[in-house]
């Protein structure tokens, strides 16, 4: 048992480490230094991660990750730099409401969750229109 939980925790270590790795392609990705982007198979906490990271690349303002880590559930996280003029909670507000959840009122680093997957693209399309992006 205690193999498999050690198994378990490099598999979540080495995803994470993945997540991170892809920040500096996900901020070139990045429209007026705002990143909106999905995210599948990856925890909140990783997404967290992920989204400290690209906010913390040159020129990126705000990070919206939206994802589901199992297919049943949704993850979402905002993160935006004080100077942006951007709040995190607002970023995801009604993307949340688009996966059918809440959560996430911090103006820096927002996190929220869903349980319908199917709104991802809603969601993100919420997340853009909230960064001013559509």
């Amino acid at each position: 048992m205690a193999e498999v939980k050690e198994l378990r925790s490099q598999i979540r270590d080495l995803k994470a480490t993945q997540a991170v790795a892809a920040a500096g392609d996900l901020a070139a990705d990045a429209v007026d230094g705002v990143v909106v982007s999905r995210l599948d198979g990856y925890g909140t906490d990783d997404l967290r991660q992920v989204a400290l990271a690209v906010r913390s690349q040159p020129g990126i303002s705000a990070v919206v990750l939206i994802g589901s880590p199992d297919g049943a559930s949704v993850s979402l996280v905002a993160a935006a730099t004080p100077e942006s003029g951007l709040n995190a909670g607002e970023l995801i507000g009604e993307a949340a409401r688009a996966v059918k959840g809440g959560g996430g009122k911090n103006p820096e680093l927002a996190v929220a969750g869903g349980k319908d997957p199917s709104g991802i693209d809603e969601a993100l399309a919420a997340a853009r229109h909230a960064a001013g992006l559509g």
